[in-house]
């Protein structure tokens, strides 16, 4: 029977056992030393490209078994050796790294993250698993434990769900004893709404958007009001100041703490009590920096390239996700053994602002476009209050239904009185720095 983690009550008591003991055998690997974390990330790593190599067209030339036989002690010697892997090669080479083999259902997602250009990529079932646990581990470093009381200030699915996906929804998120307000809805004249919704359900944890949080926190701030005081705050998706993290700490007195994913591997990296720096869940993924050069770095600079050392329904070896960030050579004082990343440096996606007093986080358009497949790459740039211009570079004609959704969601975040205009283009302008920037507002 095909397994689906949130397809009804049944699959809900499965999938909670599983996670507890994937959660339990993460936790050990929290007790090793930092050489013992390097051996097992080496054998996992190893374990991940035989499997490759074995099993997929694209990494079958890539991966030798010189290379497999070779006594590299750590991993980023053993993968320095392998090409770099982008959003562009997964899509011309998307059949030959999918995985399929007998008794593996793999899960399809898509995402428009950071880079804006949306893609697809899959994942198998027992990876999904594992990845659920080293996130809850990871929550943990930052204070938020799994089955505490937490209220998210999150991005919804776009469109109107149906009977059946609500009902989904409302398990998946009692499962996690959790409540979700929708981040994307939040304008200056609701925000009281938002309040009293934290009071109402007195949430132990808060998980945000910087963007959201930040604007309800100014809000708090500038009408004195009484708020509820959560245990933590956890932001994620966007990074997070040290004079954001002061205006969030001052309104809802309790700690902020930052954390680092993304959509093809959830959770990367999150900061402890001690704040200097996101611990990686090495023994789950490799995180590297490269240079302009391709060259691993530590200490500068650099974009983060990632290998899943789980998913082995599609491989993905030295991902550029398209982010920037400082490793560290630091251990911290916490004890935790695994290693920190500085700094994210590269992830920025301007806020949006329409007439009717509606703040689109950045996360808005990645989120509402990545599942329109006509569209390869994109950027929206704000130049009046009362209109947006986004630029398509398109993979085939984009349709009329797909443009009435797009305007459709607009409307229903900014009341109709945001003006949308798309152009397409042949390509997108970098920045003068080189970066590609998703959202610009230049108000």
């Amino acid at each position: 029977m095909k397994f689906d983690p949130i397809s009804n009550r049944l699959s809900l008591r499965i999938a909670k056992q599983w996670l507890y003991r994937e959660l339990l055998s993460y936790e050990e690997a929290g007790r090793l030393t930092q050489e013992q974390l390097c051996g097992l990330q080496r054998s996992r790593l190893e374990a991940l490209c035989r499997h490759a190599k074995k099993h997929s067209p694209y990494y079958q030339e890539l991966i030798s078994d010189e290379l497999l036989n070779s006594s590299f002690t750590e991993s980023s010697q053993f993968l320095a050796e392998l090409p770099l892997l982008t959003k562009t090669l997964i899509t011309e080479n998307y059949p030959s790294l999918v995985i399929e083999i007998e008794n593996q259902n793999n899960i399809k997602k898509s995402t428009g993250g950071s880079t804006g250009k949306p893609f697809c990529f899959e994942l198998d079932y027992a990876s999904y698993i594992k990845r659920e646990a080293v996130m809850w581990r990871g929550y943990g470093w930052a204070g938020y434990n799994y089955g505490q009381r937490a209220l998210y200030l999150w991005g919804v699915d776009s469109g109107v769900s149906g009977v059946k996906k609500r009902i989904k929804d409302t398990l998946y998120h009692r499962f996690y004893n959790r409540k979700m307000l929708n981040s994307f809805a939040m304008n200056e004249h609701n925000m009281g709404d938002y309040v009293e919704s934290i009071n109402q359900y007195k949430p132990t944890i808060i998980v945000s958007y910087v963007n959201p949080i930040l604007t309800l926190a100014q809000y708090i701030l500038d009408n004195n009001i009484q708020i509820r005081t959560p245990k933590r705050i956890l932001t994620g998706a966007e990074p997070l100041h040290e004079f954001q993290r002061e205006i969030i700490q001052k309104a809802f007195g309790c700690k902020v703490m930052n954390t680092y994913g993304c959509r093809e591997f959830m959770l990367i990296g999150a900061e402890c009590s001690q704040q200097n720096g996101l611990h990686i869940n090495s023994d789950h993924l490799v995180v590297e920096t490269v240079n302009e050069s391709g060259e691993s770095v530590v200490d500068e600079e650099g974009d983060i390239v990632i290998t899943d050392l789980f998913n082995y329904g599609m491989p993905l070896i030295r991902y550029k996700n398209g982010d920037r960030a400082i490793l560290s050579s630091r251990k911290c004082p916490c004890g935790n053994p695994f290693p920190l990343i500085e700094k994210i440096t590269g992830r920025k996606l301007d806020s949006l602002r329409s007439p009717n007093g509606s703040i689109l986080p950045g996360e808005f358009f990645p989120h509402l476009l990545k599942d329109i497949k006509a569209i390869k790459q994109f950027q929206v740039i704000q130049n009046r209050l009362e209109e947006i211009e986004m630029s398509v570079v398109l993979a085939h004609p984009l349709s009329q239904p797909d443009r009435d959704h797009i305007q459709q969601e607009l409307d229903r975040y900014t009341d109709g009185s945001l003006t949308l205009s798309i152009l397409i283009v042949d390509d997108i302008a970098l920045t003068a720095s080189g970066k590609y920037r998703v959202t610009i507002c230049k108000l």
